[in-house]
């Protein structure tokens, strides 16, 4: 592949961790990208990399760098030399320095093989159950590998299930659609972007004031705190600006930005209850209990269709800036970028929803499909 080629004319970095985030790992290799390096991520301690590609077509050896956490400091060692950092912060805004100043490359590697990341290759994406391949947009990272856990699509997938890719709308009634916005609905007489609705009997474009920002099966939620159905006929104003939602048998339980609690029963189109929570956190599911959960600061709260019981907790939660709402989807946003469970998603979330008890991320790498628990 060509793109395997661009990578290949990189002087390389082999990158040894030890118990090492796979955020800060993906910090790492991106940040060496940028200044012009092909970098290589294998387990520390391993003395043989795994790599077909160890040695470069320049014929140099490659380089070695070792990171490792040390309770709360972070070691580099690059040959004999060592920097310790006393915070992952400060790693990483002193790595490309001290990497530079630690392999003597000022002046040398960084001006000749590109000085930003404007000139990084593309990223390829490899899927080993099915053993396909795919070059996506560059995002830093030579390779990308799908857990089994997990499956890529490198295109747009909308609500629907088409597939938008370069500027056309791949529909299953196998219309190719010129779109020149980024499409989240087709229903066969129309399509949803995040700025428009597209009348495909008349070519016109109705401006909307609010964004989608998911979609649960047929029903869709708006920033504004609004809901609709795929066939875009109907609104409700359900609440302000959503925060954190789940959708169960027909019902929308929907905590928003002021700490108000909405259950919306769907079928009616009705508010069946609304309340509101000081310290309200997110919203989740107790498997066991078969209920929704609202956690808050000052307890936790069952939550039916019409009232909200406050329950014993039995535990005190802190909740982490880096989870992504809604709380259920487990992505997280760190400096690095975001992820699920570890893996890269993308720098830019477009979109997210759920069919079929799939839970589809929409990147600009592409779209990550993972298959939800029953109940989710």
């Amino acid at each position: 592949m060509a793109v395997i080629e661009k990578w290949l004319q990189r002087p390389q970095v082999v990158i040894y961790d030890e118990n090492i985030s796979p955020q800060l790992s993906v910090f790492v290799a991106r940040e060496l990208s940028k200044i012009g390096f092909f970098p290589i991520s294998i387990s520390f301690g391993n003395t043989q990399c795994e790599s077909t590609n160890c040695v470069n077509s320049m014929t140099l050896e490659p380089l070695e760098i070792r990171i490792e956490l040390m309770e709360d400091k972070i070691r580099l060692r690059i040959g004999n030399s060592v920097a310790v950092f006393d915070s992952e912060d400060d790693f990483r805004s002193h790595f490309v320095k001290n990497f530079i100043e630690m392999t003597n490359l000022e002046g040398h590697i960084i001006p000749t093989v590109g000085e930003t990341g404007n000139n990084v290759p593309e990223t390829v994406v490899y899927e080993p159950k099915t053993s396909r391949i795919f070059t996506v947009v560059p995002v830093g990272l030579p390779l990308l590998v799908v857990p089994d856990y997990v499956n890529f699509i490198p295109a747009v997938v909308t609500v629907d299930g088409s597939f938008y890719k370069n500027g056309v709308l791949y529909t299953s009634e196998k219309n190719n659609i010129q779109v020149d916005s980024l499409p989240i609905l087709y229903n066969g007489y129309s399509i949803l972007t995040g700025n428009y609705i597209l009348n495909l009997r008349t070519g016109k474009k109705e401006f909307i004031s609010s964004p989608p920002i998911f979609s649960w099966d047929k029903f869709l939620i708006y920033a504004d705190g609004s809901i609709t159905d795929t066939t875009l006929a109907w609104k409700l104003k359900v609440s302000n600006a959503p925060l954190d939602f789940l959708l169960i048998d027909n019902t929308l339980f929907l905590l928003d930005v002021t700490e108000g609690v909405y259950v919306v029963n769907l079928k009616s189109r009705k508010v069946s209850f609304l309340g509101n929570f000081n310290g309200a956190l997110f919203l989740t599911l107790d498997r066991n209990l078969g209920k929704v959960i609202l956690k808050t600061l000052n307890g936790d709260y069952v939550l039916t269709e019409n009232n909200a019981t406050k329950v014993d907790s039995g535990f005190e939660y802190v909740f982490s800036n880096k989870e992504v709402y809604p709380y259920f989807t487990g992505v997280e946003n760190s400096r690095s970028g975001y992820f699920y469970r570890g893996v890269f998603l993308g720098d830019s979330i477009f979109y997210m929803f759920v069919s079929r008890d799939t839970l589809n991320i929409v990147t600009e790498v592409g779209t990550w499909q993972v298959t939800l628990k029953k109940r989710d």
